[in-house]
């Protein structure tokens, strides 16, 4: 089993979303929880452009495609990062991995910060 953590982007975006559009994501979160580095197509892929190792979940819901953004930290943690529904959006990428970047910078930045904290 692999640990999965939120970030305050993706819990925001997650709470706004219908209990059954939660469901089908849940039930895709929990098969990375399962299978960890493991868990391939169809349901992750790589993020190809991104300067970090980002990859995505690939969620279907009613026939909607719905995308949450994520990387493995140096813990080996799953951090999920962000979503979105990329339905006809043809800038989706454009405009979700700048912001994924951002949010996994400032997620290590975070995490580094707290490594020197004396226990």
């Amino acid at each position: 089993m692999v640990a999965v953590e939120v970030t305050d982007e993706f819990r925001t975006w997650y709470e706004d979303l219908s209990e059954a559009e939660q469901e089908s994501i849940y039930r895709v979160v929990t098969l990375l929880e399962v299978k960890g580095v493991g868990l391939g197509a169809p349901y992750s892929s790589a993020i190809l452009g991104s300067r970090y190792a980002l990859r995505e979940l690939r969620i279907q819901h009613q026939g909607d495609p719905y995308r949450v953004f994520y990387a493995f930290d140096p813990k080996r943690q799953a951090v999920l990062l962000l979503g979105g529904n990329k339905g006809g959006n043809d800038q989706f990428y454009d405009q979700y991995v700048p912001a994924a970047e951002t949010i996994w910078e400032g997620y290590l930045a975070e995490q580094a910060v707290e490594g020197d904290k004396p226990g």
